[in-house]
């Protein structure tokens, strides 16, 4: 697939989440921590990540796994656009990028029964569009698919970033679940 189909639907998905309303994002932030998060992360350790202002909110939900009994591992960027993990319910400090990350910490995210990724467009094929890093198919790419007893993982979106495919290239790594506002779509 072509890097130039890649920047263009990552532009296109850019504008669209930027024109979302304020009402529309704290609708989309009560009605993702809604759905059956028990079921969706059924052990003890899931990872989530701390949403930027045009991602699907995750404050909400993360408050909702906090309260299941989950403990949440949160990304923290690396050097060499790796991902390092620390738990949520501390302190957080802005990046270079002005995302907020917590302290560093001993966390295998291998163990966790879910990832909860973020990503600009999704695909009902499995496959998922981030913004172009890396960093989360290089933290994917160490660890098993779900089908060989990994992780779930997980996209959330908004319903309007679900696609029948997304431009994706060999080293994109796939997902399971598609989780919107509105709906849980299993794919794997």
């Amino acid at each position: 697939m072509d890097s130039r189909s890649k920047d263009t639907v990552r532009d296109l998905a850019v504008a669209s989440r930027s024109a979302r309303s304020t009402e529309d994002i704290r609708f989309a932030d009560v009605a993702l921590a809604a759905h059956d998060w028990g079921k969706l992360c059924p052990g003890s350790l899931v990872t989530c990540f701390m949403s930027m202002p045009s991602e699907p909110p995750t404050s909400a939900l993360r408050e909702t796994l906090l309260r299941l009994g989950k403990q949440i591992a949160l990304p923290i960027m690396q050097p060499g656009r790796q991902l390092a993990w620390g738990f949520d319910g501390g302190e957080f400090v802005a990046n270079n990028f002005g995302i907020y990350e917590p302290a560093p910490a001993e966390v295998d995210i291998a163990k966790a029964s879910a990832i909860i990724i973020p990503a600009l467009r999704v695909g009902l094929d499995g496959m998922r569009l981030g913004r172009g890093a890396g960093y989360y198919d290089r933290a994917l790419s160490m660890i098993p698919l779900h089908s060989a007893g990994g992780p779930i993982r997980i996209c959330l979106v908004f319903d309007e970033d679900v696609f029948e495919t997304v431009p994706h290239e060999s080293h994109d790594e796939p997902i399971d679940v598609i989780v919107t506002p509105t709906e849980v779509l299993q794919i794997n």
